[in-house]
């Protein structure tokens, strides 16, 4: 996918898809420029030895907002083969994305591996979620899954900003254990890269962080003009409607 402006609105001239994935043409709230685009994975989900690629390419003054229409669902690998999903963005100067975080669900013995680079000018922003759930919960599949990677990583004008890495094999591993996920189940991040970040008052927001039983949350201001919120929760509801708060914030800080 492709973003440009044209007379006033942020336009997708350019579009290359292949089934399952397939976008939206662009939608637009009032006179807001933005170009809204959803992402749909026609097939229900992935299967053992799929790999799904998406490219985006933002040009100079352009704004996009990109929404997953729903759950990633990873089936299980009855072959033994990972399903791999590679993500690259690259947001020229002054362009603005905001990705709207959804739940990826690794089904049992589902294996998977995601691979996301943002390459980001340095008066560009960029507002990023994403969940990951420990399976189909209310089926009692919890941590039933083979393993799950990700690779995370955030360039700023060719500089490393940010490399995030998580591996989970449950098989393997006590994922409950003290370091770990403590006895959580799902994992909630939002990155903000942005000449505005300066402007946001992290501590002010740490105060407003909604921690309980069940809930723990930390936001850490990073060098580069970025910052990095996580979440651990028992229920993804609540997490995802504090997750959608604090989004909601920082976009409208920015």
């Amino acid at each position: 996918m492709a973003f440009e402006p044209r007379r006033g609105y942020t336009r997708m001239p350019h579009v290359y898809q292949q089934p399952p994935l397939k976008a939206s043409r662009e939608l637009y709230e009032g006179q807001d420029p933005t170009a809204t685009v959803y992402i749909m994975e026609s097939s229900g989900g992935m299967v053992a030895g799929d790999r799904n690629d998406i490219t985006v390419k933002i040009a100079p003054d352009s704004r996009v907002r990109l929404i997953q229409q729903s759950a990633l669902k990873i089936y299980p690998s009855h072959t033994g083969d990972t399903c791999v999903f590679t993500i690259d963005v690259d947001l020229a100067e002054r362009s603005r994305l905001e990705w709207m975080p959804e739940v990826l669900i690794p089904f049992v013995d589902a294996k998977f591996q995601v691979d996301t680079t943002l390459r980001v000018a340095r008066d560009a922003t960029v507002l990023w979620g994403e969940i990951v759930a420990p399976g189909r919960e209310k089926r009692g599949e919890i941590f039933d899954y083979q393993s799950f990677r990700s690779n995370f990583k955030i360039f700023v004008e060719d500089e490393l900003l940010a490399f995030d890495s998580l591996h989970f094999a449950p098989k393997e591993a006590n994922l409950g254990g003290i370091g770990v996920l403590e006895g959580a189940m799902y994992v909630g991040t939002i990155w903000l890269v942005s000449p505005n970040a300066a402007n946001v008052d992290v501590r002010a927001l740490q105060e407003t962080l909604r921690v309980e039983e069940g809930l723990k949350a930390g936001m850490t201001r990073l060098e580069g003009n970025a910052i990095h919120c996580r979440w651990l929760a028992v229920d993804q509801w609540t997490m995802q409607e504090e997750m959608k708060r604090i989004y909601a914030l920082l976009a409208e800080m920015i």
